[in-house]
């Protein structure tokens, strides 16, 4: 099987999960921070999980294949679309090689900070949404991109960040500012 057909079959998969979870499941009005916490781990772990097979697997120098990341961007999609959350990435300490990687003013902006500190992640809770960004090392197979060879000379923690959005109510009733920061190494 090529490339091709082993990341649609994996797509494939990917969404069939999805779409019978979503089926399957009575969501609830509101969930707990705590709840959020735990399916921001989850997705994090299958995001993170894919992103390093895939590179592993399937992405080569001499080969004209969409990087990992972008792959991902794709399944974002589709598990953002199917139930209400916001994945993306975001350029931590290395040049954005995407505009829409640039972090946002507010939330990621604070969290760049915080993860350009030698932090891995950061949490905000504001307006009932859970707010989350992580650190992702960025390996030497990446770094060929991000930086130029004397950038790569200077050694460093090299990150970006993956942020992920996921509403605490699923009808926006109350307008109230949780202020909840969480700061966790």
């Amino acid at each position: 099987m090529n490339l091709t057909k082993h990341i649609l079959v994996f797509g494939i998969l990917l969404s069939i999960t999805i779409w019978v979870n979503a089926e399957n499941s009575a969501e609830p009005t509101t969930i707990t921070i705590d709840e959020a916490r735990g399916r921001v781990r989850i997705l994090e772990t299958v995001y993170l999980s894919s992103l390093q097979s895939i590179h592993r697997n399937y992405f080569r120098d001499d080969q004209k294949l969409p990087v990992p990341s972008r792959v991902l961007e794709d399944v974002f999609f589709s598990v953002n679309s199917r139930n209400g959350i916001k994945s993306r990435w975001i350029a931590v300490n290395t040049p954005a090689m995407n505009v829409e990687h640039k972090p946002k003013p507010g939330f990621e902006s604070r969290a760049i900070a915080v993860i350009a500190a030698n932090k891995s992640r950061f949490e905000e809770v504001k307006n009932d949404v859970f707010y989350s960004a992580r650190s992702v090392t960025l390996l030497a197979s990446c770094q060929r991109c991000h930086l130029s060879a004397e950038a790569r000379q200077n050694g460093g923690r090299r990150v970006a960040g993956l942020v992920i959005e996921i509403p605490l109510k699923n009808t926006t009733t109350d307008e109230g500012n949780e202020g909840s920061n969480k700061d966790n190494k």
